[in-house]
């Protein structure tokens, strides 16, 4: 017997990617120690067995919502691999990098600072998304590159982590979180470029 109350059933798809949203969600309001199955369950209004359906326990969310950031990523090193070089390569692939930034990104962003150990242990497979930005890196600066060019570069696109920290016990929101991130980032990009 259907319960229809006006709406399609969700696809199999639809329902994780709305485990995962509300997860975070509650993630980041409760920690990741503090927030049960039985809450995101309860969130969804779903059975813990049907929760249990698609993802069987709490590392594995978090585990997906890590590989998604990390599809980002291989579809933007594809990205950049494509471009020719120029002049501006490097600001426009910071800016690219940046304008990908969402509230569900920071939120992503908020639940690694503030659960290190967890991170670490699911990350421990070597598939740590701050240690894959090495492509990036390797792709504008090349191998002639020193340190102190390759850590400023790094840096450039590391601009939504740091204003996301900066932004801690401030009013600022998303939206000035992301443009601050974005105008630092030009910044160090402009600073990097010859003549900048």
């Amino acid at each position: 017997m259907s319960t229809s109350t006006g709406s399609e059933r969700r696809t199999g798809t639809e329902t994780r990617a709305e485990i995962l949203r509300v997860a975070l969600r509650l993630f980041t309001e409760k920690g990741f120690e503090g927030t049960s199955t039985r809450d995101i369950s309860s969130a969804l209004g779903m059975t813990k067995s049907s929760l249990y359906y698609h993802f069987k326990n709490k590392e594995e969310i978090v585990a997906s919502l890590m590989d998604e950031r990390r599809d980002e990523l291989d579809e933007f090193v594809e990205w950049l691999a494509a471009q020719p070089p120029a002049p501006d390569l490097l600001r426009r692939a910071v800016l690219r990098w940046v304008s990908g930034a969402t509230p569900e990104r920071l939120q992503l962003m908020s639940l690694a600072h503030a659960n290190q150990p967890i991170m670490r242990r699911l990350m421990g497979s070597g598939q740590e998304l701050r240690s894959n930005f090495d492509r990036v890196i390797d792709l504008l600066t090349g191998e002639a590159a020193g340190p102190r060019e390759r850590l400023l570069t790094r840096m450039a696109f590391d601009t939504v982590s740091a204003a996301l920290l900066a932004a801690l016990g401030t009013d600022a929101g998303p939206d000035e979180i992301i443009a601050a991130a974005r105008d630092a980032g030009a910044a160090l990009a402009d600073s990097l470029t010859p003549g900048g």
